[in-house]
Parts: structure tokens; sequence; C-alpha cells
């Protein structure tokens, strides 16, 4: 027990340790913050002080442009530029027009012959068929008349059999040549088609060349207009080229005050490249923090998952200590047992031995030894049976205890895995989300805050001293005004952050209990944690290390777990608290209109 107690001693004072470290820390942290602090406040002033340069020769600007455009844009112009427009209109449309009629007459000429070639062919096929109809008539008649011939001869049954011969020959000859005929009149008929089919295909020869024609006249006006076209647009180089090279001419220009406004011009155009450098470094320096966040977040969830194994590998220790301690128990009992079982025996052969004595006072003196001896004998006989009873009571009791022990620790170690392995996933997760917000999310609109506080005033209008003076009274104001909220926001925004640094170096090992402990007190730490409430002190002075001091030490003992687990949260409150203390100093003009989808520091500190 003392041993544990040095122990654990020893980690209180490792935990004070650290606990000083961390504040010592956090103190050098808020001094930093203050002085990155300070310097941004300063950035803010020169840029607010550029932005009302760049206002002022913006404004000089403006007048200058409209004045040369009150000189250029005159009605002239407007109405060439109109008249170049309907010309050009006009063309287009007659282009158009004669395209579109030229396509209609194309498709009426075609449709034209197609019907001539329909007509032509229905009327051959009427041609053919009367043809077909007058031999079919012709054909009859002469069958008709071979009938009546064949019987006025069977009538007149006195002829002869050449005679009959002869007929039947004459007859199949007849056959023969209409036959021929009939298909001679086919072959003039197939060659009458096709003739037809020559004819429109000669046709359509001609219509084809005649577009193949109009198309090479389309394309040689094509190319003419686009020769044109290459013309115009050398010659409005040209012209730009010369007007390029007047603007240049600083001789060319008849007023001091344009001169000096080009000037102006110059030098606002040289600081805009430089800005638009800088941002573009900003953004991928931007983008590279981003990067290393992101790979912080897997790191974090590595470093936990190879927490959870040895959380695991501890338990195994622990385990096989106290199986240790338990064995060596046995191998104490069982020693015992053989020392009593010794004795036993020893008593026994005592007893089995023969008393040889010769006198009947010795018998008597060891009689009354003997039952002396017996009653010492069966009164720590029953001592002993007492003290083997409670002995295991006071096993059961203890195997108890320890069993239940064993069942907690088991489930203290499987939730810490599992609540590890949660927090794990959970940290991949918010790193794919960060990486899928880099790709698919817009980046945010910055808006510098201007301050509108005095213009240059061109020497058209001149005002009188009263006026001036007032508008320096108004901006004065506005300035006051708009400079005296965020003071009040810098230092709650830097007490938040002094508490969540002071609760993240918080260390861990002060969290961890031995294994050796009764259930009891271990029931006792596993219901404290739940006892516990954040709170965020807001202090004056950023700097203070007596409250640090109070607040480690009034701090209760928390579990290994609930101290692991609040690192990755309180890091990134850290760093939204670190963006809202730089988006602050943005928060004296009056004119912005985006708002950052981020928890502000007040929401923070109502979830703490």
């Amino acid at each position: 027990m003392e041993a544990d107690i040095t122990n654990l001693r020893n980690k209180l004072k490792e935990c004070e340790d650290e606990r000083l470290k961390a504040a010592h820390y956090g103190l050098q942290l808020l001094e930093r913050q203050t002085e990155l602090q300070s310097q941004l406040d300063k950035c803010h002033e020169e840029m607010m002080i550029t932005a009302e340069k760049y206002n002022q020769e913006k404004h000089a600007l403006q007048r200058e442009v409209e004045l040369k455009s009150r000189m250029l844009d005159s009605l002239s112009c407007e109405c060439e530029a109109l008249k170049q427009q309907q010309k050009a209109q006009l063309e287009q449309l007659e282009v158009q027009l004669h395209r579109s009629h030229r396509q209609e007459v194309r498709d009426l000429k075609n449709k034209l012959e197609n019907l001539k070639v329909e007509l032509d062919e229905a009327r051959l096929g009427e041609k053919q068929l009367k043809q077909k109809l007058d031999l079919q008539g012709e054909l009859l008649a002469h069958k008709s008349e071979e009938l009546r011939l064949l019987s006025e001869q069977r009538v007149l049954s006195s002829m002869s059999s050449e005679l009959l011969a002869l007929q039947t020959e004459l007859t199949a000859a007849e056959g023969v040549k209409n036959a021929l005929k009939e298909e001679v009149n086919e072959l003039q008929y197939k060659q009458e088609q096709l003739e037809c089919l020559n004819t429109s295909l000669l046709h359509q020869v001609d219509r084809l060349k005649e577009e193949k024609e109009e198309r090479e006249r389309e394309a040689v006006s094509y190319y003419n207009a686009l020769e044109k076209a290459r013309v115009e647009n050398q010659d409005l180089q040209v012209q730009l080229g010369h007007a390029l090279q007047q603007a240049a001419d600083p001789n060319s220009k008849g007023n001091s005050l344009f001169a000096e406004v080009e000037d102006r011009r110059v030098a606002m155009e040289r600081q805009l490249n430089l800005m638009k450098d800088k941002y573009q470094s900003l953004k991928k320096q931007n983008a590279f923090t981003r990067d290393q966040m992101n790979k912080m977040k897997l790191q974090i969830s590595t470093l936990l998952r190879m927490r959870g194994s040895q959380t695991e590998f501890e338990q195994q220790e622990r385990l096989f200590a106290m199986v240790e301690q338990k064995n060596g128990e046995i191998k104490h009992l069982l020693g015992e047992i053989n020392k009593l079982e010794k004795f036993k025996n020893l008593y026994e052969s005592m007893e089995s031995r023969p008393s040889t004595s010769d006198t009947a006072c010795v018998l008597e003196d060891s009689t009354y030894y003997s039952d002396l001896l017996q009653l010492k004998l069966d009164k720590l006989n029953k001592e002993n049976e007492s003290t083997k009873a409670e002995l295991s009571i006071q096993r059961m009791k203890a195997l108890f205890e320890s069993q239940r022990a064993l069942d907690i620790e088991r489930k203290l170690f499987t939730n810490e895995r599992h609540l590890q392995l949660s927090e794990s996933e959970n940290m991949k997760l918010r790193a794919k989300l960060d990486e899928l917000k880099l790709k698919y999310e817009p980046e945010e609109r910055i808006e510098v805050p201007v301050l509108k506080r005095r213009r240059e005033v061109l020497p058209l209008n001149i005002t009188t001293p009263e006026e001036t003076e007032e508008t320096a009274a108004a901006s004065a104001t506005e300035d006051g005004v708009s400079r005296l909220p965020p003071h009040r926001e810098e230092e709650s925004c830097l007490n938040s952050l002094k508490d969540n640094t002071v609760q993240w170096k918080q260390p861990a090992s002060s969290c961890v209990q031995p294994a050796s402990l009764s259930p009891h007190k271990n029931l006792h730490l596993d219901t404290q944690p739940k006892k516990e409430k954040k709170c965020v002190k807001l202090v004056d002075s950023p700097a203070n290390i007596e409250v640090l001091h109070e607040q480690s030490g009034n701090t209760p003992n928390s579990p290994r777990l609930t101290a692991e687990s609040k690192l990755p949260t309180e890091v990134k409150e850290r760093i939204e608290t670190t963006s809202k203390l730089g988006k602050g100093a943005c928060k004296k003009s009056h004119n912005i209109i985006y708002v950052s989808s981020k928890s502000a520091p007040e929401t923070q500190c109502s979830q703490q």
C-alpha cells in the first residue's frame, strides 16, 4: 500500500509539473497571440490607408473618364454605327432570302422532275397494257376460228388422216409463233422502260451539275467576303496601333492634370499587380496549411488507434500480473496444507505407539498429561476449523470482488477501444470532409473593408473651408465609433482561447488509475467524471498565472479517455478561435456583406 501511495504521489507531482508547463506554454501562446493581433491591427491600418488612397485615385479617374466619355460619345458616332449595323443586317437578310429562294426553287424543280418521270412511266405502262390487250383479243379471235374449223371438220368426217395431222402441226406452229411474239413484245417493253430510266438519270445529272456550279459560285463569294474581312481587320489593327501609340505618347496630351492622372493610373496598376501576386501567394499558403491540417488529422487518428492497441497490451499485462499473484497465493496455501498434514501424521504416530510402562505412578502421570494435551488439542482443532471457515468465506468474498473488478475492467477497456476506434474514424471522416470542401466548395469572397474619410476634389468644384472642416469631423467620429467595439470582442476571444489552451495542455497521465485498487474505488472514479462541468472564466488580464493555477488545482481527475477524446475537438476549437481573432479586426468597417459559415466564439463558449 505504501508503495502504491508513493507511486500515486509521484504521479500527482508529475501531473502538477505538467500542468505548470501547460500553463506556461498557454501564457506564451497568449503573448504570441497578442503580438500577432497587434501586427494584424497594424496591417489593417496600413491596408485602410492604402484603400483610402485608392479611393481618392478612383474618384479622380472617374471624373476624368466622365469628361472623356462626354467628349467622345457623340451622336454622329452613334448614327454611323447604327447605319453600319442596318446595312450589315440588310445585306445578311438579302443573302438569306436569296439562299432560301434558291433552295425552294431547287426543291420545286426536283419535285417537278420526279412527277414527270412518274408520268412517263405511267404512260408507258398504259401503252404496254393496251398493246397486251390487243394481242390477247387477236389471239382469242384466232382461237375461236380454229375451234370453229375443228368443229366443222369433225362434222365433215370424210376428211383424211393426213389432213388432220397437218392441221395439228399448223396449230402447234402458230402457238410457237404467238409465244415468240409475246417474248419480243416483253423485251420491247423492257427496252422502253430502260430508256425512260436513262432519260430521268440524265436529267438528274444535269441538275446535279447545276447545283455544283451554284455551290462553287457561293464558295467563291464566301472567299471574297473573307478576304475583305481580313483586309478590314488589318486596317483596324493598324488604327488600334496608332491609337495606342498616341495614348502612350506623353507629348500628345494637352493638359498636365491628365498626365498626373495617367501617372497615378500606372502606379495604381503596379500596386494592383503586386496585390494580386500577394493574394496568389497567400492563397497557395492557405492551401498548403489546409493540406497540413488534413495530414495532422490523419496522423492523430492513427495515433489514437495505436493507443487503443497499447491499452489492450496494458490490460494483458495487468491480467498476467493478477494470475501470477493468485498462483503465489495458491502455492502458499498448499504449503500450509502440507505442514498441517505432517503435524497430523506425527500426532497419529504418537497415539499409535504402545505405552510400555512398569509402574502405576508413571501410568497415572501419563494419563493426566495425555488428558491435558487432548483438551488442548481439541481446542486447537476447533479454532482451526473456525479459522478455516472464516478463511474460506474471505476467499469467496475476495474471489467475488476480483471477478467483479475483472468484469468492470473488461467493460471499461472494451468501451475505451470502441471509443478510440470511433474517434479515429471520426478524424478520418473529418479529413475526407475537408478534402471534399477543398475540391468542390467555391472560395469565399474576401472584400477589403473601406472607411470613407476624405475625398480628393478636383479644382472644377471648389468647396469652402467650413465644409471641409465638417467632413473631417464626421470622418473622425465615424472612426471613433467603428474602433470601440472590437477591443471588447478581442478581449473575450483572448480569454476564451486561454481557457481552451489550458484545458488542451492537461496531461492524460494524471487520469490513469492503477489496476490494483478495489472495485468500489474504481466505480467511484468512473462515476466521478460524469459530475464534471466545463466552464469558461473571463479574466481581465490575459497573463494572470494565479487563475491558471487555480483551474489546474480545482479540476478533478478525469479518466484517460476523456482527456484523449478532447484533444482533436479542442485543437479544432483553438484553430477556429484564432481564425475568428484574425477576422475580428475586419469588423471595424460598416460595409461587410459576406459572412463566414464558421461558428463564432460566443457559440463555442455556450457549447463548452
